[in-house]
């Protein structure tokens, strides 16, 4: 059996990447920032590192040995500057990386990752995919909209039956995915054998409109549910009631339009990207429960 190295270990993503890797046999390091966290991975049988992402001996040391490796960087949502932050860990990661030699290395990134502008928050995702390119063995995956980024909204829209929408038209259809098919495909690039500079652009099963969100959504709770769009007028002070930094309101705000310009996409036309197999009502219905509970 190999050993792979997550950073990210205790997110959406990189908790579902770690259990498969340990359901089939392999050693997992898990790199985390807190001995709670680092508890709670050796009861699941990972091997913890602690250390933050601007911790070059840290890292090294839990990437060092390892067959492959998980980079992701967070958005940095209460800093005044996320791209800057986001600089610093990847020069920190570049520089265990080249310390430590991995033979191949998997990064999380986004549809609209390949642009160099008009992307906002995206473009820290375009920084790392740009910084790791010299290496010989690198797979970006490029995930589309994250399911689970509606899971602050069900308590409104379960009480109100009314979906705010920063994405529109409200009957366009986004590249959605779940972050257990993003989960999957990482474990699948951690742990298989291939060579070069690869991209996987992953979506879910089919596109979905807010309008569509709001259908399953209706179809979780019975209720009725109806999409209505946000204006762009109240984005700011949405994003910084949310705790956001003006920057950070900012980063984000670019981003949605870049995704109702439709400047935000894949790279590969629909029909070739990678499909995901978890429906949009599953991932509702489990972020409905968990509300619930």
């Amino acid at each position: 059996m190999r050993t792979y190295t997550l950073i990210g270990a205790t997110g959406n993503v990189g908790s579902a990447a770690a259990a498969r890797l340990l359901a089939n046999g392999h050693t997992v390091r898990a790199y985390v920032r807190s001995e709670a966290h680092a508890e709670i991975w050796r009861k699941r049988g990972g091997q913890p590192f602690l250390g933050d992402l601007n911790d070059v001996n840290a890292l090294t040391e839990a990437f060092a040995g390892a067959d492959a490796v998980y980079l992701m960087t967070p958005t940095w949502f209460a800093a005044d500057n996320m791209f800057a932050e986001n600089e610093r860990s990847l020069d920190a990661l570049d520089e265990a990386v080249g310390k430590a030699g991995p033979r191949r290395v998997v990064l999380l990134s986004s549809i609209g990752a390949h642009r160099p502008h008009g992307t906002g928050a995206i473009l820290k995702l375009h920084a790392m995919e740009r910084r790791f390119a010299r290496l010989p063995n690198v797979t970006s995956i490029r995930a589309g909209w994250f399911m689970e980024n509606y899971a602050g909204l069900v308590p409104h829209v379960s009480e109100s039956g009314v979906l705010p929408s920063m994405l529109t038209p409200l009957d366009a259809p986004v590249p959605m995915v779940a972050t257990a098919d993003v989960g999957a495909a990482v474990a699948s690039a951690l742990s298989s054998d291939w060579s070069g500079q690869r991209v996987v652009e992953l979506e879910g099963p089919r596109r979905y409109s807010p309008n569509d969100v709001a259908m399953t959504f209706a179809k979780v709770l019975g209720r009725a549910v109806r999409a209505e769009v946000l204006p762009e007028t109240h984005w700011t002070d949405t994003w910084l009631s949310w705790g956001l930094t003006q920057g950070s309101a900012s980063a984000m705000s670019e981003m949605l339009r870049g995704f109702n310009d439709r400047w935000i996409s894949f790279e590969r036309p629909a029909g070739e990207t990678t499909p995901g197999g978890t429906s949009l009502e599953n991932v509702l219905a489990e972020l409905v429960g968990r509300a619930r509970h």
